[in-house]
Formats: C-alpha cells, structure tokens, sequence
C-alpha cells in the first residue's frame, strides 16, 4: 500500500508542478500535450489498481465507509457533481453539460485519492513543496515579463500598464493563482525564527505579491483586501498596521492608483453586468433544476434577445457568467448552488480547525494563512467564476486534499 501511495505522490507532484507551466491547449502532430494527459494517465491507473488489487480497493472501500458520511466537505462536494451529472439527463446541449461534468469530478478523484492514498508526511511534502517550487517559477517567469514589456497592455484608465500573465493564459487567473499562496507565505514569513528559511520565505512572498500587483486583476486586488481582513480575525488584529502602511503607498503610486478608480467605473464592468443579468434571467425561468451543466452558453443568444441590455456588450467564445454562484444556481438549481456553497463553508471550518490541531508548524501556519486564501478565494468566485480556470482551481482542491489527508492519517495513527 505504501509503494502505491510513494507511486502516487510522485505523479501527483510532476501533475501539479507541470500543469500551471505547460500550455493548457498545446498539440503536437494533433495529439495534446499537457498536464492533462498526466491527470488522465494517473486516474487510469488508479481505477485499473482499485479493480485488480484487493488491498488498494478494501482500502478505499474502508475509508469510503469509515470517513465519507462524517464529512460535510465531503458530501456538499459530491452532491454538487453529482447534481452536474444528473443535469445532463435536461440540459440542451448533453455533450457539453457531461464534458463539463467529468472535468470537475476529476477534482473530486484527486481529492479522494490523495486523502486515503498519500499516507505518509514525506507523501504529503513532496505534494507541497512541488506545488510552491512551480509557483515561484511561474512567478519569476510574470516578473521577467513585466521587466520585457511582454505583458498585455491595458488603457481603461487615464494610466497606460501592462498586465503580466506568466504562464497561466490570463491576467485574472494568475492573480487568483497567487492569492492561493499570498497569506500562507505571510504567515510562515511571519513565524519563521531560522534567518535563512525566513529570508526564503520573505523572498517567495515578495514573488508572489509583486505577481498580484503586475496582473493589475481588479478582483485580486480586492481578494488582498478581504484575504488580509479574514487573517486579521483568523489570526491577529496587529495585522491592521500592514493596511495602515500598505494604503498611501499604492495611492501615490499612479499605474495602481488609476487602476483601483477602476474598481468603481460603471463602463469597466459592464461586461459583468450582462453576463449577470442574463444569469438571472436563466434562474428566474429555471429556478429548481437549472438549465443544464455548462449550458448558460448554450442558452446565451436566446436570452441576450430577450433581456433589456445595460450595456452592448456580448460575450464571445468559451464565456460563463463570471460568477461562480449564479453559475451554480442558473445551471444546477437549488441543489448545485447550496452544494457548493456548503462545500466552500465546510472546506473554511476544517481548514481552520485543520490549522489549530496540528502539531507541524509549517503546516500549521500554511494552512493558518490558507484558510484566509478560501475567504479569499470564495469573494473571487462572487466576480469571476475560477472553477473554469483548471490551474488555478487544481491548486484549491490539491490543497483542500493535503490538509484532509494529514489530518485522515493522523486519526488513523499513520503519520
């Protein structure tokens, strides 16, 4: 069992190590080239050792029984894709609605596989550490291309800036990548007593908010302010002299300043506004099942026809509502959006809780500070929708896996 988990880990810390870094839609020859491939590989094997060994399937047939009822983030998180399955049998379009469906159970999969699979600390670790060493690589990739100009230029203020994207396809997704690591690293920076692993720890955080601030995201910026307010409460209340310091600064500096009155501009989120107001034209005509997984797209061009328009924007390809929560009611009903709700709430309680019991300092500040990235990460969910944003989202629920895991192996006397 341990060579299956030892095995495992090592897939899973090349998956997450390459998935952010690799191209998420490269082709050689017209076979796909990504870390999708790899997820793929990894589940295969696992399905095909669960069917042919009997201890790897007891195993998970055990845990299953023992764990899975007694966990709320883990019945909300199947009841929410078991919702986007079931939502197939009506949606328009059952091709996307089951695509869309097997691509967010994968997460599901990980996460289970993780949780009763990666026994071990060591397991867990090299998890971690991959995850951290691929972010500060994909953050010195965005600061080299701010220093190149290479980043997409952005005029909507009176402050021409260039909004780096690293390897992560989108401004928006790299800033809510980094958001994921911002208040671990603040708090491990802050608790560290070696000199050499806090200037580590004080370098990895000025990557990874030097990486939010040049995505020049509205909604990362925001995610700071409500983050850092979460780890205020979570954490400690001296941490409002870093507001008090932070707030002259970004207001003289122009490319942030100009950028932040952007916040409140009408016409900078009008796009917003119309993929809003036809999600709750959706809801309002479907308001128990929802319209089908994925399908908002599906069903866009005829509600754009039938709602008076704030604006004239409208959405093109590969678009959702921008919001994670209409997305869940206006396709899955009453069903998907409290499911997801309930499974965010529940994954916020055990993460905190997570972060009093364990003994491991490093582990326990990490997920100290992560539990304000879920507060985060959930108020980013209200303006944008990163459940389609696989390398930012794989992140969330590798690390959700990793604290489950480690507290799962300490109950069952393994760690």
């Amino acid at each position: 069992m341990k060579k299956f988990g030892d095995f495992l880990s090592y897939i899973i810390s090349v998956y997450v190590f390459m998935l952010p870094i690799l191209p998420s839609k490269f082709k050689y020859k017209n076979i796909p080239f990504n870390a999708d491939i790899l997820l793929a590989a990894m589940i295969f094997i696992c399905i095909v050792a669960i069917a042919l060994k009997k201890d790897i399937r007891n195993k998970f047939i055990h845990e299953i029984r023992k764990d899975f009822f007694k966990n709320l983030n883990s019945l909300f998180m199947f009841l929410w894709i078991a919702m986007m399955f079931i939502s197939v049998s009506y949606a328009t379009d059952k091709n996307l609605a089951l695509k869309e469906s097997l691509r967010i159970s994968t997460y599901l999969f990980l996460f289970f596989i993780i949780k009763y699979y990666i026994i071990e600390r060591k397991m867990i670790n090299r998890i971690m550490y991959s995850s951290i060493a691929s972010a500060v690589i994909i953050g010195i990739i965005g600061i080299m291309q701010y220093c190149l100009g290479k980043g997409i230029k952005y005029y909507g203020g009176s402050e021409a800036v260039s909004r780096i994207i690293s390897t992560m396809e989108n401004s928006n997704n790299l800033g809510a990548f980094f958001i994921l690591f911002l208040f671990p690293f603040i708090i491990l920076f802050m608790k560290e007593k070696n000199i050499k692993k806090k200037l580590i720890f004080a370098f990895m955080l000025l990557i990874v908010l030097l990486n939010i601030v040049l995505s020049f995201s509205r909604n990362a910026w925001l995610a700071i302010i409500i983050g850092y307010i979460a780890l205020i409460f979570i954490y400690n209340f001296r941490l409002v002299y870093g507001i008090i310091i932070a707030t002259p600064i970004a207001m003289i500096i122009p490319q942030i300043s100009s950028r932040i009155k952007d916040i409140g501009n009408l016409s900078q989120n009008l796009s917003r506004l119309s993929l809003w107001e036809i999600a709750l034209k959706m809801i309002e005509d479907h308001k128990i099942l929802g319209v089908g997984n994925g399908n908002y797209r599906t069903l866009y061009e005829e509600y754009y026809k039938k709602v008076k328009k704030i604006g004239y924007y409208k959405a093109h390809e590969n678009f959702h509502p921008h919001n994670a929560f209409l997305k869940a009611q206006c396709e899955l009903g009453i069903i998907g959006s409290v499911s997801l709700v309930g499974f965010l709430v529940a994954s916020l309680i055990k993460n905190n809780r997570f972060s009093n019991e364990v003994d491991n300092n490093f582990y326990k500040y990490f997920y100290k500070g992560f539990t304000a990235s879920i507060v985060a990460f959930m108020f980013m969910n209200f303006i944008d929708n990163f459940f389609s944003a696989p390398k930012v989202v794989t992140f969330f629920f590798i690390f959700l896996a990793l604290s489950d895991s480690y507290s799962h192996n300490i109950q069952n006397k393994s760690l």
